[in-house]
Parts: C-alpha cells; structure tokens; sequence
C-alpha cells in the first residue's frame, strides 16, 4: 500500500493524467465498442495501474470445490471436465469428504482401522474417488485444501474434542503425504462451518470444544512429522465473533485464515464484500503476529441471491449476470487483500440431498444424465484464475473518478519467458462505462482482450473463452487505452498469450 506521501503525489499525478488524457486522441479496443461510445459516461474513468507497488505481495489462486462425486460423471464427461479444467488452471482447490472415506472404525483395542490397511469393496470405492481428484491435482501441481465436513457420529465421535477424531485425521494425512506422495497437500480443515448448528450432532455450535480439536490436531499433525502441513480455519460462514475469537484465540495453530461468504447480490454491488475483507484483514494483522504472511482465503465464494428453499440450488448460475456478479465479487476479495478464493462449486454432480436431487451451484452437471453444458459463469471465474495465478503480486489500482458498481484490479507475475500482467475492470451496472487504462510498465506490449457482455463473449469450438482482441498495446507515451463498456460485463487485458 502507498504510504501518505505517496498517495498524494501519486493522486496528483492522476489528476494531471485525467485533464491531458481528455483533450488527447484515444483509440477504441473494437470496432463494434467504438460505435457504443456516444452512450458512455460523459467523464472517463481514469483506472491507473502501479506496477512498482504491490498491493498484496504473492497471491494464492483461484479454484473451486472438487469433492469426490455423489453422481460420478462417465468416463467421457470427466474427460471433458479435465479439459476444462486444464483451461481453467487453478491454483488451488477445496476437496472435502468424511472420515468414513477412509476408516471403516475401531477394533477391540480401540485402535482405527484404515481402508488401506483393511481391504473393504464399499469404502475403498469410496476413496479410490478421492484419490483421482488428488491425483489430478497432484499432476498439475493445485494447492489442494483437504478436510472433513463434521465428526463422525457413527464411530462415537459427536463433538469436535474428542481426541480420536485429530487422531484419525492425522493418520489419514500422514498416509497421503508420507506414503502416497502428495506433495499438494498444504492445508487442512478440521469441520466444515463449525460455527453453524447444521454441521453437530443434536447440540448447538460449541467454539471451545471445536477450538480444543484444532489445538490437539497440531499436535498430532507435528508428532506425525507433518509440521509443513498448515491447519486453515475457522472456515466459518457468517459470524463475525467466531472469526474474531478465532484470531484471538488460535493464531498459533492456524496457518491460514479461510471462511465463506455467499453474498446477496446488493451486498455485491454495495462494496460490502471488500469493506467487510477490509475488516477482517486488519483484525488478523493486529492481532496474528505472521498473519501478514498467511494465506487469506474465501473456502467457499458464492451468490445467494436466487437459491431456493433448500439452500442447495441457486437458479441465478444458469445466468449471464451471475458471471459478472462472481467477477465483482473476486475483485473485492482481492482488492480487500485477500489472497484467493474457492467457488462453490464446480459441478453440480458432487452433491445431492436426502432424496438425490442434484445440488445447483456448479459451473456445469458432468452427471450421467445431466447437462454438462458450461454455464456463463466459467466465463469469467476461468480466466480470473489463468490470468490472476498462484504466485502473482496483486498491484495497486486507483480510479477516478469513483464511480458505484465499478471495480478494476491487476496484477503480475513471472515465467521463464519475462513478466506477464493482467487488468481486471468490472462493470456491474447497465449503465455505460468509458474507461481510459493507464499501465506505463506494460507500454508496447502485446496485449489480448477478452469481453464478457450479454451478447459478446467469443468462444472456441469447445465453448472455451478466446480473446476478442489481439492487436493492441498500450502507447509509449502513455495516453492510455479507452474501453468502452457498454452495458454490464467484463473486460479482461493481458500480455499473457492464450
């Protein structure tokens, strides 16, 4: 972040680039884009890129939850499934399953009994499905953050302190890291939402019974020679206090701070998401003496507007707006600086309810019988997640004028081949933006445009995004790029080529 010196210089410089850049020529990014000027905004928004200045230093990725498959998808869907996700390139996903995946219980001594020790057809089936989602992830070097969604109930384990259930976990890990080699393995999370009564056995949310299990899975993570292997929480949705107590309380044993939001659309457009971040990241920096260098994730990113009763079908995924909302959405969670997001969630056939109604929430439904069509919304969460990766510094991006449901950001990193960037610039209201980009560090590079508008958002043959321009560069002498947006959508540079 600028320090105040800084913003005041860099502010007047800002305002200097505004007056020069309204009396000089800029260029439109298409044809069809310069025909839409005259309904833009009369004033420009000047968006300024700094690229000396990091606004977060490294970031951790985008990705999605991969849970083993309640509706295992064929062999031909999950090919395409892969393809996609090879497109997408996640820098990390979220997989979480139940301890009956693995343990089939406790034998007369009271010691747990492993599938892999003891062979048994239902369960190992069961991990074998968990196992080719590691595996993929493993392949293609994913951060995965593993967990368990709540104690298991059917051992005896109904509260979050016994002891048995960190043992069991920390056997399961040990297993994976120790003799399956997954080196992908960073993360874990002990109980999904601990602070929602949905996820206990008949009694209400307990943080200090949860709070005793996560002290005692570090210790056995540590006797198991698992000290790389953080502990991410508190994972929590919603409650600001358990979040709270969570920093006070745990900063030694968490290693990364990770919860959910699904957030109603308004709270979106309202800039709630990234005051909110706001918020929380200073709590973690005044009171996690390494919190700076911890990763700050959304474990479950999602709308909530347009779910049904059930809370497991959200209709607005089907939806072109809803990709323009999760673009709004990500760009606060990093703006706000937080290091990445999981969405929930990549395919609808992951879950199913009591009577095996597919869940609604994906970007597609790889199921047997399901549409396994790409929804819009891959539109943007993928290339976010290929042009904003794991390992990127996320930069400093200043406006102005303000404008409301308008948000930019951008970042850079580095390949064998030199420096790559991005800008992200989202327009979440139908009225029209015109937008004049400023990158000096980026001038006489290549750049590739990628829209995302109602009715432009080029595709390939297999409905991957491909840019809409290939031909531009920012100019030497810095009069900038002017984008006309005009309506609500997406607008995506980059030097990366496709």
């Amino acid at each position: 972040m600028f320090r105040s010196s800084s913003r005041i210089r860099f502010r007047i410089v800002l305002i200097a680039c505004f007056f020069c850049l309204m009396s000089a020529r800029a260029f439109a990014v298409t044809s069809s884009e310069s025909q839409t000027a005259g309904s833009a905004s009369s004033v420009p928004i000047q968006v300024v890129v700094n690229a000396k200045a990091a606004h977060v230093s490294t970031f951790h990725g985008l990705g999605a939850e991969l849970d083993p498959y309640d509706r295992q998808p064929s062999p031909e869907h999950w090919q395409i499934v892969q393809e996609r996700l090879d497109f997408a390139r996640f820098g990390l996903v979220r997989i979480m399953s139940s301890a009956y995946d693995y343990c089939l219980g406790f034998n007369a001594k009271g010691d747990p009994v492993y599938v892999w020790n003891t062979p048994d057809e239902k369960t190992q089936k069961r991990f074998d499905r968990m196992l080719t989602l590691l595996d993929y992830a493993q392949a293609h070097n994913i951060t995965v953050y593993l967990g368990e969604w709540l104690q298991p109930g059917r051992f005896g384990m109904t509260s979050p302190d016994d002891p048995r259930w960190p043992r069991i976990v920390s056997d399961f890990v040990d297993y994976l890291i120790h003799q399956k080699h997954y080196t992908v393995i960073n993360d874990y999370i002990l109980m999904n939402e601990p602070n929602g009564s949905w996820m206990w056995h008949q009694t209400k949310p307990d943080y200090k019974a949860w709070a005793k299990g996560i002290r005692q899975l570090r210790k056995d993570f540590d006797a198991h020679g698992l000290a790389s292997v953080q502990i991410a929480g508190p994972d929590n949705s919603g409650d600001e206090d358990w979040f709270a107590d969570s920093v006070h309380d745990l900063s030694p044993q968490l290693g990364a701070w990770e919860s959910h939001i699904y957030a109603k659309d308004d709270a979106i457009f309202n800039d709630n998401i990234e005051s909110d971040l706001n918020h929380d990241r200073a709590l973690i920096l005044k009171f996690d003496r390494a919190g700076a260098a911890k990763p700050r994730i959304i474990g479950e990113a999602g709308g909530s507007t347009g779910k049904d009763g059930s809370n497991h079908r959200n209709l607005n995924v089907l939806t072109f707006p809803y990709g323009v909302l999760m673009a709004d959405f990500v760009t606060q969670i990093i703006r706000a600086g937080w290091t990445g997001a999981s969405a929930w969630m990549l395919d609808d056939s992951e879950h199913a309810d009591g009577s095996g109604v597919l869940h609604m929430w994906g970007f597609w439904d790889s199921s047997p019988k399901g549409d396994i069509s790409i929804r819009p919304w891959f539109y943007t969460w993928s290339l976010m997640s290929r042009l904003f990766p794991r390992g990127a510094s996320i930069l400093s991006v200043d406006s102005a004028p303000a404008v409301p449901r308008f948000r930019a950001t951008a970042d850079e990193w580095t390949t064998a081949s030199g420096k790559e960037g991005s800008i992200l610039l989202v327009n979440d209201s139908d009225a029209a933006r015109t937008v004049v980009v400023h990158a000096p560090e980026f001038a006489s590079r290549k750049l590739y445009c990628y829209h995302y508008f109602d009715q432009d958002r080029p595709v390939d043959g297999k409905g991957l995004p491909v840019p809409a321009s290939t031909d531009l560069k920012f100019p030497a002498n810095d009069q900038g790029i002017t984008i006309n947006m005009p309506s609500r959508g997406v607008v995506l540079l980059t030097t990366s080529k496709p």
